[in-house]
């Protein structure tokens, strides 16, 4: 991730962290608007059984991540954060720290760290491997995703 110039150890550590909170983040996110379009999809009147069946068990299975990424997004914040901060010699708390790289992060046009390491991983990997890329087609009653597979002789 690179926030700090001269990383050692314990930056690298920090940085580790740091990123494991904000996939926690994104996965509370995620679920949180899974588990709002189930509730939509529910109070359609006219919603068919199977919609409820699985409504139900995507809000169960959901609610299940939630609850564990909120337990792990503590535990990160308030121990291995705030042990790792102390070792860093920071004099901030965990909250007031993750609001400051919060708000710089917006001002950076950066929604999420995690993400982000994520894309740079994909970029990567397609440009080593630019046949993975493929094309979307659109007509008006179709869609189509066609790969650009170089093996494919035709």
């Amino acid at each position: 991730m690179g926030m700090f110039k001269n990383s050692t150890k314990e930056t690298k550590e920090f940085e580790k962290i740091i990123l494991e909170i904000e996939k926690e983040r994104d996965t509370i996110s995620w679920a949180h608007t899974t588990i709002q379009s189930c509730l939509w999809n529910l109070e359609n009147p006219k919603v068919e059984r199977w919609v409820i069946d699985w409504c139900v068990r995507d809000l169960r299975e959901n609610l299940n991540k939630k609850e564990e990424a909120n337990a792990k997004l503590q535990y990160l914040k308030y121990t291995k954060l705030r042990q790792q901060m102390f070792m860093l010699n920071m004099t901030t708390n965990p909250d007031k720290f993750l609001d400051d790289l919060d708000e710089l992060k917006k001002q950076k046009g950066i929604n999420n760290l995690w993400k982000e390491e994520q894309y740079k991983e994909w970029r990567e990997d397609i440009k080593k491997h630019p046949e993975k890329v493929g094309k979307l087609h659109i007509t008006e009653d179709s869609f189509t995703f066609e790969f650009n597979d170089k093996n494919n002789k035709n």
